[in-house]
């Protein structure tokens, strides 16, 4: 009997800490800056359970940023969504205010005290850089020339930019794969094609990728060189595939015709039926 007793105990014992085990959450974090938008940090959390790896749902995340060796300051909080992203858009002053030349920027992301998952962190540490995009005219034929600086606008030498055009569903390699910077910092892509666009205007884009001490930096610039082409899209007219509030005239007004020729009448008759009864 009392073998019997022991052994109840440690199986719901073993059930309850089976229970109350958190999982363990695996966290990456990359830092991307947009030239004359702003600055932001991709959050992306996964777990494994039995079924493999599966994204991190709803968890919170505090940021903070490293101010010395063994401080922290909170800045604020985000959550991830269905997929396990998130993303903390950086505020602007709080880069501007650190005019040491090259400095190093450290985040870092924590989740705490979480019902399902063990506390964990990570780091992403950064250097500003500064992409210049412009487009030129050289002898009637068009280039690209790209600069990348640090903060105290020395060159970045030897570091891969990509140059892309962007379309409907993302951007259009232009030329080769990347082009290395050189002794000044910068790139030049000749633009050997012509492409349509909307009134001529086409986007370019250049970016320097997941850099291990810049992160990523983007840049765009409009030209109005490529070949115009007019929009045809019918989204905002009226037709029989278009959302509910664009539906044709004709559709909104025959099923309330319809309506009225049916109802009508009923109506009328039970008004007279009314009279007949009101009068007797």
């Amino acid at each position: 009997m009392r073998t019997g007793f022991i052994i109840l105990a440690l199986v719901v014992a073993s059930a309850a800490f089976a229970q109350n085990k958190k999982l363990k959450v695996r966290v990456s974090a990359q830092y991307t800056k947009v030239m004359s938008k702003g600055s932001f940090i991709d959050i992306s959390a996964k777990y494994k359970s039995e079924n493999g790896f599966e994204p991190g749902a709803d968890l919170e995340f505090n940021i903070c940023r490293k101010v010395s060796e063994d401080s922290l300051a909170y800045i604020g909080k985000t959550k991830t969504d269905t997929g396990g992203k998130a993303q903390f858009i950086l505020n602007a002053d709080d880069l501007n205010n650190i005019k040491e030349p090259s400095a190093v920027f450290t985040y870092v992301a924590k989740i705490e005290d979480s019902n399902k998952f063990e506390d964990s962190e990570t780091t992403v540490s950064f250097s500003n850089a500064i992409l210049r995009v412009e487009v030129q005219t050289v002898d009637s034929a068009y280039q690209i020339k790209a600069k990348l600086t640090d903060d105290s606008s020395n060159p970045l030498r030897d570091l891969p930019l990509k140059v892309g055009l962007e379309r409907l569903y993302g951007s259009l390699q232009v030329g080769e794969e990347s082009y290395n910077t050189d002794e000044n910092g910068s790139i030049t892509v000749p633009l050997t094609e012509a492409m349509p666009g909307i009134g001529g205007s086409l986007t370019y884009e250049v970016v320097l990728s997941e850099n291990e001490m810049y992160g990523t930096v983007k840049a765009f610039v409009n030209a109005d060189i490529g070949t115009s082409i007019h929009d045809q899209s019918t989204f905002d007219q009226r037709t029989l595939w278009s959302p509910p509030t664009k539906a044709p005239l004709y559709i909104l007004l025959f099923p309330g015709l319809i309506i009225l020729f049916v109802w009508g009448p009923i109506l009328i008759l039970m008004f007279n039926l009314y009279r007949i009864s009101k009068s007797k």
